[in-house]
């Protein structure tokens, strides 16, 4: 009988735990009611990865804006801009920009590796001193939020998010 309930015991511990790295996995969804991202995209100027200071509002202008906070050795991360990047051509009428705080040296490889850094309507910033992620209070990559052309948040999701939702998400923002 103990022998029953300890394999009992064990199947449902792995059980569980498949299961809750399984939910890890997906991008879980803020509903309106619930969202805790500044309603109103925030204006930051950060450096670029060559360099130069760029405002996030003048980044973002007047067209609805995906705003991804990311680390490049997040396998999410790389998962998510991946999906991104191979739909690069559907984003074309809006802006994205993506912010980490890693050093540009760590990461530059990554953001070539994509193919989309030379896209007009693409930026990667460099949040060195952390004032994005604290403003945020990201506490897990990748953050990705959906702002309007009026620079309001639409919706905002934690890991992998469906590409399809994000460009419905940018498409009501018009």
């Amino acid at each position: 009988m103990k022998k029953t309930n300890l394999i009992i015991l064990l199947v449902i511990l792995i059980g569980g735990g498949t299961y809750l790295g399984y939910l890890s996995q997906l991008g879980t969804t803020a509903e309106a009611s619930t969202l805790t991202a500044p309603s109103v995209l925030p204006d930051f100027t950060l450096n670029d990865i060559n360099g130069e200071p760029k405002s996030i509002h003048q980044l973002a202008g007047s067209k609805p804006t995906l705003y991804v906070y990311f680390n490049s050795t997040c396998h999410l991360c790389q998962e998510e801009l991946g999906l991104i990047s191979k739909r690069i051509d559907e984003f074309k009428d809006y802006n994205l920009i993506f912010t980490t705080v890693e050093p540009v040296g760590e990461m530059i490889g990554f953001v070539t590796g994509l193919g989309i850094k030379d896209k007009g309507f693409v930026n990667f910033l460099l949040d060195a001193e952390m004032k994005v992620a604290s403003y945020y209070q990201i506490k897990s990559v990748p953050s990705i939020f959906v702002y309007d052309a009026k620079k309001q948040l639409v919706a905002e999701y934690v890991g992998i998010t469906d590409i399809d939702l994000l460009l419905e998400k940018l498409a009501s923002g018009k």
